[in-house]
């Protein structure tokens, strides 16, 4: 077989590159999850070599430029690079990876993606520019509890002396700071940091710069993987705020594959995967994903094998919890790795300037104060004057009010509700001469002190927020008569200082939309579970004031790492996969949070929490033990109803076991929206139906040493609607009644037939102007392409160049867009096809193109998707949801 021009793609956005450079792509713009152009992964078989299989494709005139040689104990294969340019000039294929894939001597091949890793939220403490950390006021090195720790009993363990000793725990994330005391001030074999390796240096721009690799894994300027070790081994002795890691006791190796503008590739994670299995690590950390829901990424396979192998492997489950059901990141999705959610921390650190305030001749009191804008341009002392008592500056304050040395306390208040808006204030307290206010939350949510107060009035010079506990205090001196002079720096005062305030809105819940939500499209439990991961203090650069509070499942993941850590120091060599059953059915289910309020009599489902918050005390001491960690009951065509599990007893004496179902909340994948399906989003609408599940025996009786089978019946809701993909969960609880110690069984399925959902309808899939459909036979001049250097298929102008706009409902592991004349079908369009594609919508534009390169006649043509359905086989034609686009003609412009 020859090929004309190899130029296949497989993904939207998808094109070809005609330089030799090996991250060669038309732009330095990278997004999460988009196809590098022409480039892919393959796997080898037996003893073929990269050498040897582009000898094969050279027979069939396909040349290609190579890239990495990808190869460990887990994977053998080679990146490598199309160029179409050299490719033969006779024959002809529209899909270069069906020729390749069928080639007996690779085991499968997948598209080469480029990351962009979006940085979770954080609280800078410190300007960047004037922020070096010896400006960071020092705290009492006394270890205080830690609330991350004592949400997941880790606090339990250090007080036994546990912290994960003799265990190396591999962080792969954008290197490490280790010049930062807390995180041992060197690199090397005596180091905290005793090994590692730089992927990508700091000069890397995907299509502008070369990777600079070496063996120094120093991070200078990101700061995310240096949080993530922090999470994971930061000393208590060295830190400046009374915390430790996790598991202080181990030793770490870095490996940055992320840039200064946090850029990277499959390729270079995948060599990392490879470099940190070959190095020894017990335990690999890896805080990113792009969210496409399935288990087939090459990076969420190959993470599956190292865990499957022993390699503990903890991943965050992204931060897209706001879109609903089905939208696990990948590669958390991996069958045996362990997909970690996150929950809202107790408490909410935060590192803020400090102001002071004190009465008459009493001794100055600190407080945090939150800048906003505008900001203080230089040191303030005023009197402090209350506009709570007077409608807060709502309305006109009465005559004779001075505040022109004064600085003004008010709420914060609903705009929406009350039609105060700040501006108003503001304008009010000018209008008396004041210049500095002051806002407090009303409601006493102590959340609101990361949202930074913007206010714009003639003549304001300065605003900020400070927590509601010190606004209190203040009002209850002021109602005794009280004068209080307040002191607020110049922002200028690089110096801040640490405080602990209470979580009192979300503390302990999963009670926002952080958390990417399960399952994946092959129906897997994810996420396993959940640790904290909002609002978490740890290191930082240390050019960059040394500590950081971030949020995000990037911060949960790390915590994950640590108590696989100490489980491992506390049970030797246990069985890896054993592990992981004792972390996760140890866990803890926390009850339902819809965004709003708690609903206690009903946890939250598995799809958004996994089994629970880790309880790691619990898991280094259990004597119970279940052979699985969670149930997945399929969807209706794959339904089994009956599941048989074994509960073990390590202890020295006879166990009573008793076992009870807890239900979780039921919901809809899709929800109808002005008589179209769409997908459902934070939270799904809610079944008020729950699965039944009974038990071979309610109660067991359990020798000392050996282990009884229990078979669980599960009957799926029958009232709830099965096109909408209702997605059912809940908890089977399995009580020591000696210990009163519980173990937890998580499990899902759903009441409809996946495959039997729509991935698209004609109504979603249209030929487009801007989020329009087109008229028939709509005209367009477009510049004739170079098949060579072929123009983006993922960019365009809206209204001038032909584009697909296309929503899926549904993932799809595979869709094909067609280019038809007629009813003659030419072939693939270039960008075109594509795998493993999420739910959501996305636009691919007509440039002329085949897939293989062919340049297209003008004249009139129609496109045609073909979007293969979940569960459906390839071979059989109705599995495949088909939408034919109306014609449109073009001509090329002279």
């Amino acid at each position: 077989m020859k090929f004309s021009q190899a130029v296949a793609a497989l993904a939207i956005g998808a094109r070809s590159v005609s330089s030799a450079s090996l991250y060669a792509r038309a732009t330095n713009d990278t997004i999460t999850g988009e196809v590098v152009p022409n480039v892919y992964i393959v796997e080898f078989n037996d003893d073929i070599t990269a050498s040897t299989f582009y000898g094969l494709l050279a027979a069939d005139g396909v040349y290609v430029k190579h890239r990495m040689d990808l190869n460990f104990r887990f994977f053998k294969g080679a990146s490598f690079q199309i160029n179409p340019s050299n490719a033969s000039s006779s024959g002809n294929s529209s899909d270069l990876v069906s020729y390749i894939k069928a080639k007996t001597e690779i085991r499968s091949i997948w598209p080469v993606r480029s990351s962009k890793l979006e940085m979770p939220e954080t609280r800078l403490p410190l300007d960047p520019a004037n922020s070096p950390s010896q400006h960071v006021k020092r705290q009492n090195q006394d270890k205080k509890p830690f609330s991350p720790h004592v949400m997941t009993q880790i606090d339990k363990l250090h007080a036994e002396g546990v912290t994960g000793k003799g265990v190396q725990v591999a962080i792969i994330d954008s290197g490490i700071d280790y010049t930062h005391p807390a995180l041992g001030g060197c690199f090397g074999e005596n180091c905290l940091v005793k090994t590692g390796y730089d992927f990508v240096g700091d000069n890397f721009r995907l299509g502008v710069t070369e990777p600079e690799p070496d063996n120094d894994p120093l991070d200078t300027c990101f700061g995310h993987g240096t949080h993530v070790a922090g999470t994971v081994a930061a000393q208590l002795q060295e830190t400046k705020y009374g915390f430790s890691g996790g598991a202080p006791g181990v030793r770490l190796a870095a490996y940055r594959i992320w840039n200064c503008i946090s850029s990277t590739t499959d390729e270079i994670q995948l060599a990392a995967f490879g470099r940190a299995v070959e190095d020894g690590a017990d335990i690999i950390s890896y805080s990113n994903g792009f969210q496409r829901g399935w288990a087939g990424n090459v990076l969420a396979v190959v993470a599956s094998r190292i865990a499957d192998s022993g390699i503990q492997f903890a991943i965050s489950e992204g931060n897209d919890g706001g879109r609903g059901l089905f939208y696990s990141s990948s590669p958390a999705t991996g069958f045996d790795v362990t997909g970690v959610g996150a929950v809202s921390n107790t408490k909410f650190p935060i590192l803020l300037p400090r102001g002071s305030y004190s009465t008459g001749n009493s001794t100055s009191t600190s407080f945090g104060v939150l800048m906003g804008e505008p900001a203080f341009s230089s040191e303030v002392k005023l009197t402090l004057w209350s506009a709570v008592g007077a409608n807060n500056a709502c309305t006109p304050l009465p005559n004779g009010t001075d505040l022109s040395e004064s600085i003004v306390l008010l709420q914060f208040l609903d705009a929406r509700a009350t039609r105060c808006y700040p501006p108003d204030q503001a304008s009010n307290i000018a209008a008396k001469g004041g210049r500095y206010m002051l806002y407090y939350d009303g409601s006493g949510s102590n959340l609101t002190m990361r949202d930074d107060p913007i206010v714009y009035a003639d003549g304001i010079k300065g605003v900020a927020r400070i927590a509601p506990y010190v606004a209190e205090q203040w009002l209850s001196l002021l109602k005794r008569g009280s004068t209080i002079t307040v002191n607020i720096p110049s922002s200028n005062n690089t110096e801040v200082g640490f405080e602990e305030l209470d979580n009192n809105e979300t503390g302990g819940f999963l009670a926002n939309s952080l958390t990417s939500w399960g399952p994946s499209w092959e129906l897997g439990v994810k996420p396993n579970l959940v640790s904290p991961g909002e609002n978490i203090l740890s290191t930082y650069l240390t050019d960059d004031g040394g500590y950081r509070v971030m949020t995000g499942t990037s911060m949960a993941a790390p915590l994950v790492a640590s108590a696989f850590a100490l489980l491992k120091e506390v049970r030797g060599s246990l069985d890896p996969q054993r592990l992981r059953r004792i972390l996760t059915t140890t866990s803890k289910p926390i009850v339902w949070h819809d965004g709003t309020k708690v609903h206690p009599d009903i946890l939250a489902p598995v799809p958004q929490q996994g089994s629970g918050v880790i309880q790691v005390w619990n898991a280094a001491h259990t004597t119970a033990e279940l052979s699985i960690d969670s149930i997945a009951w399929n969807d209706t065509d794959h339904f089994v109803g009956n599941r048989t599990f074994s509960v073990l007893n390590t202890g020295t004496e006879e166990a009573v076991f008793e076992l009870s179902h807890r239900k979780a909340v039921t919901m809809y994948t899709l929800q109808e929206s002005y008589g179209v399906l769409r997908p459902g989003i934070f939270p799904n609408p809610i079944v008020e139906d729950w699965a039944d599940i009974r038990f071979s025996s309610s109660k067991i009786t359990v020798p000392a040493g050996e282990s009884v089978d229990v078979t669980v019946t599960c009957t799926p809701p029958a009232s709830a609607n099965g096109t909408l993909l209702p997605v059912y969960s809940g908890y089977i609880s399995i009580n020591n009644l000696s210990s009163n110690n519980t173990l937890v069984l998580p499990y899902l399925g759903v009441a409809g037939s996946m495959r039997s959902a729509s991935v698209t309808q004609p109504s979603l899939v249209y030929l487009a102007n801007y989020n329009n459909p087109i008229s028939v036979n709509t005209s367009y001049t477009i510049p004739r392409p170079d098949p060579a250097n072929p123009p983006p298929t993922d960019s365009g102008d809206q209204s001038v160049q032909p584009n697909l706009y296309m929503e899926l409902l549904v993932g799809s592991a595979l869709v094909h867009i067609d280019v038809l004349r007629g009813e003659e079908d030419l072939g693939s369009l270039a960008g075109s096809p594509q795998v493993y594609l999420p739910r959501g919508y996305a636009r691919v534009f007509f440039n002329g193109l085949l897939a293989d390169g062919t340049v297209l006649e003008e004249g009139s043509y129609s496109l045609r998707v073909r979007a293969l359905r979940i569960f459906g086989d390839e071979a059989m034609q109705e599995d495949w949801d088909v939408v034919k686009t109306v014609e449109f003609s073009f001509k090329y412009a002279s």
